[in-house]
């Protein structure tokens, strides 16, 4: 009786520790055969849809048994009346049973005595059986068959556990698969839009409408690089703020190489999510997109992006060494008309308190919680 308390003890402690059911059943069959001294034992799952019994573990048998094994759940089956029964099914001497047909490879293996102990999840839906075998002839205590009871109660609520485990788990990856899918459609997306609108650029007769049309495509751009780059992120939520910056706006800087600008960081190592960092990016790459434009008059230059940690809110500031801001608000100025909206309506989605200031150059300041 000691022996087998210890044994339950022991199980119930390595199935906290574990998340591995084939490992756990594993154990679960080692240590029952320490307990009551036999040389097999075995948990066979039963598989609903097709009506068989799958030796899903086991401890004492050949290769090609455990893991492989599959038996019908047929009237002259022991595990089926046992598992019908909802108790356990003791058989001293499978040689002189004439109720239960047994499997060849039980028979291969020396069994003689068998005891088939039903498990049951919670609920009480059916699992399989605990099946512990012996090479002589057997007829357990009723000490022996409690012990067998108690340790398939222990079973069925670790296993309910494990399963449940495992399907959130394949779940959680079904859903990063699908999320990785659907951010890959998004940029592909985005990038056939930017093409359609080259496309019309080439037709366009109208320099104004042109204008307009390179300006919607170089956004569309950028959203699907920020696209790009939160894809790259693997479906994680979050991405390392100084190398998403970094790359976007060098990004921006390779559209138009005609401006001789560099590109200056100064960036805290912190991540943002990506629901902050699209805007974000959005409204860096507004900035400067019309630095390049209007700043320079195709002089060199530089920008140069600042972000630092105050406790729970992010300080950005980006800026450029150009022309700085004209004294009367105009088509010209950086920020105004459309790219203005822009950058409000942006800001205002990240909760971002705005700051233009134009002292040897422009530069925009963002403080907001992140």
């Amino acid at each position: 009786m000691r022996v087998q308390q210890r044994i339950l003890a022991d199980f119930g402690e390595f199935a906290l520790r574990s998340n591995d059911l084939d490992e756990v059943l594993t154990e679960a069959c080692r240590l029952v055969g320490e307990a009551l001294g036999t040389d097999l034992a075995k948990v066979i799952e039963i598989e609903s849809a097709e009506r068989t019994l799958f030796v899903r573990a086991g401890v004492g048998w050949e290769t090609g048994v455990v893991g492989h094994v599959r038996l019908p759940m047929g009237e002259r089956s022991s595990e089926t009346y046992s598992v019908e029964q909802g108790t356990p099914i003791v058989t001293p001497n499978i040689g002189q049973e004439d109720r239960f047909d047994f499997p060849a490879f039980m028979v291969n293996a020396g069994v003689c005595g068998a005891v088939n102990v039903p498990i049951f999840l919670p609920g009480g839906k059916p699992y399989g059986l605990l099946q512990v075998d012996s090479r002589t002839t057997w007829q357990p205590d009723e000490q022996t068959i409690e012990f067998l009871r108690t340790y398939s109660t222990i079973l069925g609520p670790v296993i309910d556990r494990l399963d449940k485990i495992h399907a959130l788990g394949r779940a959680e990856a079904r859903n990063e698969t699908l999320l990785r899918e659907l951010q890959h459609r998004v940029k592909n997306n985005i990038g056939a839009i930017t093409g359609l609108l080259h496309m019309r650029l080439r037709k366009v007769q109208s320099d104004e409408v042109r204008d307009e049309l390179r300006v919607v495509a170089e956004r569309i751009e950028a959203l699907r690089l920020v696209h790009e780059l939160v894809y790259a992120a693997k479906g994680t939520d979050r991405l390392p703020l100084r190398t998403y910056v970094t790359q976007l706006i060098e990004g921006v800087l390779a559209l138009h190489r005609e401006t001789p600008v560099q590109l200056d960081t100064c960036i805290d190592d912190v991540d943002v999510s990506t629901d902050t960092a699209i805007p974000l990016g959005l409204i860096l790459n507004e900035f400067a997109t019309n630095s390049l434009k209007h700043a320079f008059k195709d002089e060199s230059g530089c920008l140069r992006i600042d972000a630092r940690q105050r406790e729970d809110r992010l300080w950005v500031r980006i800026g450029d060494n150009g022309k700085g801001l004209p004294t009367e608000k105009s088509a010209s100025r950086p920020g105004t008309g459309t790219g203005m909206a822009l950058i409000t309506g942006l800001s205002r989605q990240i909760g971002a308190k705005l700051e233009w200031t134009s002292d040897n150059g422009t530069a925009l300041c963002l403080e907001f919680q992140y």
